[in-house]
């Protein structure tokens, strides 16, 4: 008879782990980014989800591993898995493509869901944008129907204009917002925030920077797992080291934190319901500079910009995105200190006075040049500041945005005190090679996204 019932109930379990959930939406269900792949699979149809991350992502027990699995489980859909395979981003050290695929959850019958874990380690947001690593770890796949970005421990060094800025930092990931909205064009996006470190916190900063963004952007689901280790007070079977989350054969405790934390996302989520995460970039309201796309030249240089140093200027046709027909081609001539710059013109500088702004440039810097790297300068408070801004994109070679936002501009700023720049082989050392930097497009926009006036 126990025999019986142990049996019983065995069945009982399988049968509920393989069965669909129930379309209707759970009580305080909301409209997400999981919303509608949810709906796809419910609905018996395949779906894709794209993963963007770091080395806390990659582990075969890790948290993608896990919420995957648990994802066919829920809705007995087979789960198929591709991983990139490379193992370190500054090494040649594995094939740049996604390794063969596994299955991680068999399902009797239904959809499928493929899931693209384009995991790097050591890498930063914009690394799978690379030119060396685009075509396949973005062009030759399906479009998703949810991009989540798992990235921000190798990003918490960015500069500051002064104490407590965070702009630089807020537009490295809006920049990876842009780039994966201007891959897929309103694909559902969200943002998983990492683990704190185990002694001491330099993540904190980021945490906060995402939680700002995501203030700001209602269209983009915020999936918090920090909090779940420091409500666990950040226990020792939690951490592999001082950094990574434990996910290992034989201690996967952390990796299986984040995963709960996307599994009471994806829990929250509303099935089928409408949801999309629109390109601000393609929305920005009102251009606060004149000729940003550098569609008017005069003599040798765009409109309203200047030349700094030996830098030379072309207009340039060659592999550009966005539908744009140009953009200017900026060459160092052997000087680090070349640059293309803006100086504000009083018109200019009467739509930012007093306001706070986002400056954003979408740009591509040659393999053989320094990091792309751009700089505004302007009042704050009474003094001069710089505010600082390279790309999310430590391997180069490849179309990138450079953000900075939630610059507060003083009220009193003066013609000429504000102006930005450009340069495409900023070094200690003078370039070994003249390939320009291109610049497609210069926005200055209102606000922190959007256009829309900063909230904080």
């Amino acid at each position: 008879m126990k025999l019986l019932l142990k049996l019983t109930l065995l069945t009982v379990w399988i049968c509920l782990a393989s069965t669909p959930l129930p379309a209707a939406a759970a009580e305080g269900a909301v409209a997400n980014a999981f919303s509608p792949l949810k709906g796809k699979l419910l609905a018996g149809k395949d779906a894709v989800l794209f993963i963007n991350g770091d080395s806390t992502s990659f582990s075969e027990y890790g948290p993608y591993y896990h919420f995957a699995r648990a994802l066919g489980e829920e809705t007995g859909c087979t789960v198929v898995l591709h991983r990139w395979a490379e193992w370190v981003v500054s090494k040649p050290t594995g094939p740049k493509e996604y390794a063969p695929p596994v299955i991680l959850y068999q399902g009797k019958a239904g959809p499928k869901l493929e899931v693209y874990l384009a995991s790097l380690p050591g890498a930063v947001a914009g690394d799978m944008f690379a030119g060396s690593r685009r075509g396949k770890a973005l062009g030759e796949i399906p479009r998703p129907d949810c991009a989540l970005l798992h990235h921000g421990h190798n990003m918490a060094n960015f500069p500051t204009a002064f104490q407590g800025d965070a702009s630089s930092g807020r537009g490295l990931f809006l920049a990876a917002v842009a780039l994966t909205s201007m891959q897929w064009p309103g694909v559902p996006q969200g943002i998983v925030t990492q683990n704190p470190w185990r002694d001491g916190d330099p993540y904190a900063r980021i945490y906060e920077v995402l939680r700002g963004v995501a203030r700001d952007e209602k269209q983009m689901t915020l999936i918090d797992s920090y909090q779940r280790f420091i409500a666990a007070g950040k226990r020792a079977d939690l951490y592999r080291d001082n950094v990574h989350p434990s996910d290992r054969k034989d201690q996967d405790a952390g990796g299986r934190m984040v995963a709960e934390a996307l599994l009471a996302a994806w829990h929250a989520a509303q099935p089928g319901a409408a949801f999309s995460t629109p390109g601000w970039q393609e929305h920005p309201g009102a251009n606060l500079i004149t000729n940003g796309e550098f569609a008017e030249w005069s003599a040798e240089q765009p409109v309203g910009w200047r030349v700094g140093g030996a830098a030379t200027v072309v207009k340039a046709a060659e592999a550009l995105l966005d539908g744009q027909a140009s953009a200017v081609a900026v060459h160092p001539n052997g000087d680090k200190g070349a640059f293309l710059g803006k100086t504000l013109t009083e018109a200019e500088c009467a739509a930012v006075r007093g306001r706070t702004i986002t400056v954003a440039a979408l740009v591509r810097a040659p393999a053989a040049q320094p990091r792309a790297y751009a700089a505004l300068v302007c009042p704050v408070a009474g003094a001069n500041k710089t505010f600082a801004f390279g790309d999310l994109n430590s391997g180069k070679d490849g179309w990138v945005w450079l953000v900075c936002s939630g610059i507060p501009v003083d009220a009193a700023s003066k013609a000429g005190a504000v102006y930005l720049r450009f340069y495409p082989a900023f070094s200690l050392n003078p370039p070994v090679s003249n390939e320009p930097l291109l610049i497609q497009r210069v926005l200055v926009l209102e606000g922190t996204l959007e256009g829309k006036p900063a909230k904080d």
